[in-house]
């Protein structure tokens, strides 16, 4: 009897003891913070960095850096397909921008210093670095630093909702949505977005606060000569590293003094080739 008194105890003990190792084991559930005040945040980021890198991409129904000013204007020959460039403070934008020119693939070169626009490519320009506006979107104050810029586009998100965390190319994130209209949000693709209601997916790293990609979709550009509808990829990244960006002018002298200039880009930027403005 008294044998088995002590079995039945220890068998109570073990079962005690393997409860209390499985609750143990248990983690505890940290609630998601609040979307809105995330997204806040990291507008709040990028508007104060120093300089980022930025990348947009654009598929399905085409978006064109020249409208027409006037129904049935001349216009829509340049075809908005990427850039991939970068933002120095307060006022500095580069980027090398791929486009269709009436319909053939090409790149365009683009520096951008306050409202002052350099252009290069090589049929357009004879690959010669003009002063020319290419789009009135590449303005670096107005695309970051302003309140019209990625800040205030990220606050006008409306229906803002957390997905929750996901792995992202083996980086933790906060997953958001939420919809806007093309003219609140347009900085985020340097002004092309124009008019139309988007639905958004916002991508914000969870160790610092930062957003790193947008996903941008405008369903009403969907037609029957273009049944996917224009979809922009945004990743923003590289905050506050070094970048100096440089007219296409002030490039040639310091390349001519044997000081040559690296641009965000990290390539050399070509500048001794004549800059002229445009006629």
């Amino acid at each position: 009897m008294l044998r088995t008194v002590r079995w039945a105890a220890l068998l109570a003990m073990v079962v005690l003891v393997v409860a209390c190792a499985g609750t143990a084991a248990t983690p505890t559930e940290v609630p998601l913070p609040d979307p809105q005040t995330l997204l806040n945040k990291a507008a709040a980021e990028v508007r104060n960095a120093r300089s980022v890198r930025i990348k947009l991409q654009l598929t399905g129904a085409p978006s064109y850096v020249d409208p027409p000013q006037t129904p049935g204007g001349p216009g829509n020959t340049i075809a908005f397909v990427s850039a991939d460039g970068a933002y120095q403070a307060p006022d500095r934008v580069q980027a090398k921008v791929v486009a269709k020119i009436l319909g053939l693939a090409g790149e365009v070169d683009v520096i951008a210093i306050g409202d002052d626009q350099w252009m290069r490519n090589k049929i357009l320009t004879a690959d010669r670095w003009i002063r020319q506006i290419f789009s009135p979107g590449f303005n670096a104050a107005r695309l970051v630093s302003s309140d019209q810029g990625i800040e205030a586009a990220l606050k006008a998100l409306k229906e803002v909702k957390m997905v929750g965390k996901e792995n992202v190319d083996g980086v933790q994130m906060y997953h958001i949505t939420g919809k806007a209209s093309g003219t609140d949000i347009a900085a985020l693709t340097v002004g092309l977005i124009r008019g139309s209601d988007v639905l958004a997916d916002i991508y914000i790293v969870v160790d610092t606060g930062r957003v790193d990609r947008v996903t941008l979709v405008q369903p009403d550009t969907v037609t029957e000569k273009e049944p996917k509808p224009t979809t922009w990829q945004l990743e923003i990244f590289d905050y506050n590293a070094d970048v100096q960006i440089v007219s296409p002018e002030a490039a040639a002298t310091s390349i001519a003094t044997g000081a040559a200039t690296l641009p965000a880009t990290g390539q050399p930027t070509g500048a001794a080739t004549e800059a002229t403005a445009a006629p």
